[in-house]
């Protein structure tokens, strides 16, 4: 009563009712029949009361207090991340335990498993009478809107009534058929039909009877992990409820203010959290989020807040006047409620296969392997507890997430040098010698995460690679671009070191480019990455020099990082795409450093093509400004007037005839900014600035 109407006032008008739960109700008895031999055979049977209802005080406050701090810790986002299949076997699973649980109170027979403890007793008579009426109850509640419906048409009214409607007709045929055969209700009551009246107290008598006091601390102590395994299944349960009805509704009933508004469980948990906290105050059990009463509420048409402030007040009027309810309500009808949504849950966790995509094995069409987790979760659940059930699920799901990955290709796609190149601009021949000698070069694009099993794929793709590219003629450079790739563990990086060294026997030279943070800090320190190059330890603050520590990792720099704006994302300092592939910068001196590692794929081609181009294009003989341009960009010096208009065509003696013209400026930097004026600017690349 207490919880309902606290979720009332301050709940999501999405999730509804809030009530307790049938596992939650085993362990609170497994505690209270735990604390009741203990004390009586320690020989204080007369504390038995009020140690049980401390027990319950304490276990409904913990786990309030417990989800409080889980929701304002954040710690609700995480555990959203549950696999769909999970979900639906805790469906299922709800629905297996309602369809048992009706099956149980009709027939008054107990079941162990999913059988009857009993089944002469089961077929009997006086137990298969209720359960044809339970049965016809259950066929009337499923069937009878949809005839309704089809009668009636499409009348929203009728629609929403006709559920209702559905589910009191059996209740008024009874007390209709007992009104004209004028049976008693203490006869049906000893025959079965009906729980029997029992002797009512004062309600206050629940504060008033026994004293917390008089509650033995040792005992409570002893609990403490039974009330632990509460708060587990307290927001287990609130978790995929409200996952169950979010996924079965899109959005919010009609009289939701929100019904878009985007799910928030750290919310829902703290709001939860202090419906259960004031719950263990007044001695209540913990309530959550009742998924089948919630999900029944709205498919019956409740859009209102006064709906779930409607239970509660039924509630509190029983509970207040101390009314014997269930003397009146026959077992049957609180059975067809309890199956109606049972086998609805049962039937959308079935059928779920349906929605997933077929595995086919021997040409034989089977249900997705997603699905059988779906089953695993209501079978274990059947025979165990439905808290094993969820493990079992979960196990399952990380086994097929695992053979998945492994069966992935890390491998995204391959290019060669030949068809991809930087975008820096080079001279004709170089693009030429470039386009001959460019299948020396390899680019594997790399995606997903690297773990010990992906990771072995890699390396055995790499080699295997490498190995059938040796013809027409033999790679001398493999580029991994890391760009899709969020993270590596230290098994891969181990399993790719061995596979680099087993390529470098082969004459091939493995480089790494656009690594996030992560990927280059576990590539360092297992001494996979071992010479950055200048522009990346630039960007990652790291000595200049090509050393690295003992331990492989690279050390700080004490000068600050530069400052990144928030859409520089994909290098190791957060760098973006757009800003690598921007960059135009001069060649580098070559010949002193061996890198092997570049902050983009454009730096990456720049090293490997000058390496190229100085074994297979500047060692022969070729023309003499050819030779002055490549010594220009090695050293950084300027290029010849000469040799300038020879490789741009121009007629000799062009920029000399050109220049008493213009002002000459020969000491501005690259990037410099031109004041604005009225002159016009010519700008010769590898050469003088003209300005006229």
């Amino acid at each position: 009563m207490a919880g309902s109407a606290f979720y009332a006032i301050f709940g999501r008008l999405q999730y509804n009712t809030s009530a307790t739960q049938e596992v939650c109700a085993i362990l609170y008895g497994a505690m209270a029949q735990n604390a009741a031999e203990t004390l009586t055979k320690s020989g204080h049977p007369e504390r038995i009361p009020a140690t049980v209802l401390a027990l319950i005080m304490a276990g409904t406050s913990l786990t309030g207090l417990c989800s409080v701090l889980l929701g304002k810790l954040g710690v609700g986002k995480v555990m959203l991340r549950f696999p769909s299949p999970v979900t639906s076997g805790f469906l299922g699973t709800i629905g297996f335990f309602l369809v048992r649980t009706a099956l149980q109170i009709s027939s008054g027979v107990q079941f162990q498993y999913f059988y009857p403890v009993s089944l002469a007793d089961f077929f009997s008579l006086k137990s298969m009478a209720p359960v044809s009426c339970l049965l016809a109850m259950v066929l009337l509640i499923r069937n009878g809107p949809g005839l309704i419906a089809k009668k009636c048409g499409q009348n929203k009214a009728i629609m929403k009534l006709s559920g209702l409607g559905c589910q009191l007709l059996p209740l008024a045929t009874f007390y209709l058929l007992i009104l004209v055969c004028g049976i008693p209700m203490q006869a049906l009551s000893e025959t079965g039909w009906t729980f029997p009246a029992q002797a009512g107290r004062s309600f206050w008598g629940l504060w008033t009877t026994y004293s917390l006091s008089d509650a033995d601390a040792a005992v409570l102590l002893s609990n403490v992990s039974s009330m632990l395994m509460l708060v587990i299944m307290s927001v287990l349960c609130t978790m995929t409820g409200v996952l169950g009805i979010t996924g079965k509704f899109a959005s919010g009933p009609d009289g939701d203010p929100a019904p878009m508004e985007v799910l928030d469980f750290d919310a829902e948990l703290t709001t939860v959290g202090f419906g259960s906290l004031l719950t263990g105050l007044t001695h209540g059990v913990v309530t959550f989020h009742r998924l089948g009463s919630s999900i029944q509420l709205r498919m019956d048409g409740g859009t209102h807040r006064l709906a779930v402030l409607t239970s509660s007040v039924f509630v509190g009027i029983f509970f207040f006047t101390n009314v014997p309810l269930g003397h009146f309500i026959p077992k049957f009808f609180l059975g067809g409620l309890f199956m109606g949504s049972g086998v609805s849950f049962l039937e959308s966790a079935f059928l779920s296969f349906r929605s997933l995509a077929p595995l086919w094995v021997f040409g034989y069409r089977l249900p997705s392997l997603q699905y059988w987790v779906t089953v695993a979760c209501i079978l274990v659940a059947a025979l165990s507890s439905p808290f094993q059930g969820i493990g079992a699920g979960l196990a399952l799901s990380l086994g097929i997430f695992l053979y998945d990955s492994t069966q992935s290709l890390p491998v995204d796609s391959m290019s060669t040098g030949d068809r991809t190149m930087s975008r820096t601009r080079r001279p004709f021949w170089e693009l030429e010698a470039l386009h001959t000698e460019g299948r020396r070069i390899l680019i594997l694009y790399l995606q997903g995460q690297l773990f010990f099993g992906s990771g072995q794929t890699l390396a055995a793709s790499l080699v295997e690679t490498i190995e059938g590219a040796r013809r027409p003629v033999p790679p001398e450079f493999c580029i991994l671009s890391f760009g899709k790739v969020s993270s590596i563990d230290a098994s891969a990086a181990e399993q790719l070191k061995t596979a680099v060294k087993r390529v470098a026997t082969l004459g091939c030279k493995v480089l790494f480019c656009r690594m996030n943070s992560q990927v280059f800090e576990a590539l360092s320190v297992g001494c996979v990455v071992k010479s950055p190059d200048a522009d990346l330890r630039e960007l990652l603050g790291l000595h200049m020099r090509g050393d690295s520590s003992d331990d492989g990792s690279w050390q700080e720099s004490p000068s600050p990082v530069p400052e990144l704006n928030e859409m520089e994302a994909n290098s190791p300092t957060g760098k973006s795409d757009l800003n690598c592939w921007a960059k135009m910068r001069p060649f580098k001196p070559l010949g002193q450093e061996d890198y092997d590692a570049f902050d983009d794929l454009t730096d990456a081609l720049d090293y490997t093509g000058d390496q190229v181009l100085e074994r297979y294009l500047y060692n022969g003989k070729l023309q003499t400004f050819m030779l002055e341009y490549r010594g220009a960009c090695s050293t950084g010096s300027r290029l010849g007037q000469a040799a300038f208009e020879a490789m741009n065509l121009l007629p000799a003696g062009f920029l000399g005839r050109l220049q008493p013209h213009c002002a000459v400026e020969r000491s501005l930097a690259s990037g410099h900014h031109l004041p604005g004026s009225d002159a016009l600017f010519l700008i010769l690349q590898g050469t003088d600035f003209y300005r006229s």
